[in-house]
């Protein structure tokens, strides 16, 4: 049996697949509870190799008790009726004594095929797929604007690609904290010239609040039908390689031969349903959003779940701010600290913003600070909202004379950078501070 095992290993391992290649690396360490339990993770979510697994661990009775009929069951399951497996599944059955135990085994793995089999997977998690995709509210519209310029290494190669930043405005349209999101291709080509230029843009600021992020995306296009095109990886893609339909998902909109209805949710949920965490979260984040597919919440929450136990913190967060929304504020606490712990400075940001904006109490102020200190050292172009959460979180600590220090800071830098219009909300903050410094 251990032969068969390791021969999964070896067929699945080039998966990008962290779930299952910690599975196998408990399994290789003698871990067998803990790979048992993460292989009943991607099992729940049809991923074949992990149920045949499941199956073999049964058999062998490493990990869980010996059960020979869920053994069967399981690596049947796996199979399903394709019949790659028929030879083994028979082997299994020579170990059931008798007919009524063959009988339960059947009934064990319809049991398992109504929960877990492929129709089930399908009807229970995947999207209902349209065409339609929300457009991003939070786009910024620039006003003002200097050329990054082509860069001459990508130009000489023929290499297109993009950029996409995130950043705050000023009540001018000035951009600041500026940050690097994403680029393609991830080479670095693109993101020193834009990072430079964008600094002098301006953009329009439709006067929402000074917490709000925006985003926008820089192209680079030759113009002479020369690029980078993504045909191996949609090709590997559509061969059932579960990291390339993730990347195809996720890049896939710039292939100038996809089709114009090109749909990143289609390609997230096969990633997803094969085990790769970060699909699993953008499934569920087009299922809240109604992107690409249409909105449930029930299929979102279940695959945020799924990918907050396999520990993605992005899904933990998600998962939080559900739950401070449904009034489970413990819950939602817990689960919110919890992805703040997490390496992670993207997402750091984002915790700390909902936290400034909703004026959520109860997150640890000494967490928070140590968050804003590694963002502060990734070099956060043009930080100025920044110290604003550093304000926040001294003032959440009672440490009135840091808050009033920072909301200064936060000031200061709005003036540094051209800004005259400093918002009345933020005058009257550090008036609010100043008077809590005095009465202690």
């Amino acid at each position: 049996m251990k032969a068969i095992f390791l021969f999964f290993i070896l067929l699945f391992s080039y998966c990008s697949n962290a779930t299952f290649k910690k599975a196998t690396d408990f399994y290789d360490n003698q871990q067998y509870q803990q790979a048992f339990n993460e292989f009943y993770k991607l099992a729940k979510i049809g991923h074949k190799p992990s149920q045949f697994n499941l199956g073999v661990m049964y058999l062998e009775g490493t990990g869980t008790e010996q059960d020979i009929q869920k053994a069967y069951a399981w690596v049947k399951l796996s199979d399903e009726n394709k019949g790659q497996e028929k030879q083994f599944i028979e082997e299994i059955k020579g170990y059931l004594k008798t007919d009524g135990a063959l009988a339960e085994s059947e009934e064990t793995f319809v049991l398992l095929r109504s929960q877990y089999g492929s129709e089930a997977i399908l009807e229970n998690y995947q999207p209902v797929l349209s065409n339609e995709n929300l457009a991003d509210k939070n786009v910024a519209k620039a006003i003002k604007t200097s050329d990054p310029g082509y860069p001459i290494s990508a130009n000489l190669k023929g290499v297109e690609g993009w950029v996409l930043l995130n950043f705050n405005l000023s009540p001018s349209g000035i951009p600041t904290d500026i940050r690097l999101i994403d680029e393609y291709p991830e080479k670095k080509y693109f993101s020193k010239p834009v990072l430079k230029a964008v600094r002098k843009w301006k953009f329009d600021n439709d006067g929402a609040k000074l917490s709000k992020v925006y985003a926008y995306k820089f192209d680079f296009k030759l113009g002479d039908g020369k690029y980078e095109r993504l045909t191996k990886l949609k090709a590997k893609a559509i061969k059932g390689d579960a990291a390339s339909q993730y990347l195809y998902g996720r890049y896939g909109s710039f292939d100038m031969d996809a089709n114009k209805n090109f749909n990143s949710t289609l390609w997230y949920f096969e990633a997803a349903r094969n085990g790769v965490v970060n699909a699993q979260h953008e499934v569920g984040e087009s299922l809240l959003k109604g992107k690409g597919c249409k909105a449930d919440m029930d299929k979102a929450v279940s695959w945020f779940t799924i990918a907050a136990a396999n520990g993605y913190a992005p899904s933990t967060y998600e998962l939080s701010k559900l739950s401070l929304e449904a009034g489970n504020t413990e819950q939602g606490l817990s689960l919110m600290t919890q992805a703040l712990e997490a390496s992670d400075n993207k997402l750091a940001y984002e915790i700390l913003n909902y936290i400034y904006e909703s004026k959520l109490v109860g997150v640890d102020p000494a967490l928070m600070l140590a968050k804003l200190d590694m963002l502060m050292g990734t070099k956060s172009k043009k930080p100025a909202h920044i110290y604003n959460l550093y304000s926040r979180a001294y003032e959440l600590k009672q440490d009135y004379a840091r808050a009033v220090e920072y909301q200064h800071k936060a000031i200061d830098a709005w003036h540094s950078y051209g800004e005259e219009n400093i918002p009345e909300s933020l005058l009257s903050k550090l008036e609010e501070l100043k008077s809590k410094l005095v009465r202690t």
